[in-house]
């Protein structure tokens, strides 16, 4: 079990106050709040960082909803991260992302995705991979989402992939 405070009530005051702002502007977008950030508030002006870019990523960023919701679940998938899986699952329904699709992501059936998500797995698979991304996916995805939409398909590989690291790190379950 981790050494860190996880509890929002017993945190220290800064830390508490910071977990009630965040979790009451997640609240406002009807979602609720938790999971790694308890254990990053042990560490408050780095939660307020990485939520502040998550947030902008969830709620502000260019990709459409179900595309987010898509790559959430395959960085999740890829990792083995269950408690973003578990996590996210409803959000991606509630997104629109087609139950056909959350099936192929679950069973790694990456052949049978119909696009757009065919080339967000595409990319994913190299920014997982730690590899460079082709210029042909590149301006695939630049025309489909705008170079805005691009980068963020790879700031959100890397950034679920840290909270994976998290997750694991931290023995966050879901």
């Amino acid at each position: 079990m981790t050494e860190l405070d996880m509890n929002p009530a017993t945190l220290p005051a800064d830390a508490r106050a910071l977990y009630e702002q965040m979790a009451q502007r997640r609240k406002a977008h009807g979602e609720g709040f938790g999971g790694p950030y308890l254990a990053l508030l042990n560490h408050p002006e780095l939660a307020r960082r990485i939520e502040e870019l998550g947030f902008f990523l969830k709620f502000e960023g260019a990709l459409p909803r179900a595309v987010y919701q898509f790559i959430v679940l395959t960085v999740a998938r890829a990792t083995g991260a269950g408690f973003e899986w578990h996590d996210h699952i409803a959000h991606a329904r509630a997104a629109g992302l087609p139950e056909q699709v959350i099936d192929c992501i679950a069973s790694q059936r990456s052949a049978e995705l119909p696009l757009p998500y065919a080339l967000a797995h595409a990319i994913l698979e190299k920014t997982i991979a730690w590899q460079i991304v082709p210029d042909d996916l590149q301006v695939q995805a630049a025309s489909q989402w705008g170079k805005r939409g691009l980068i963020e398909i790879v700031v959100l590989s890397g950034f679920y992939q840290m909270f994976a690291a998290i997750n694991q790190g931290f023995d966050i379950r879901p």
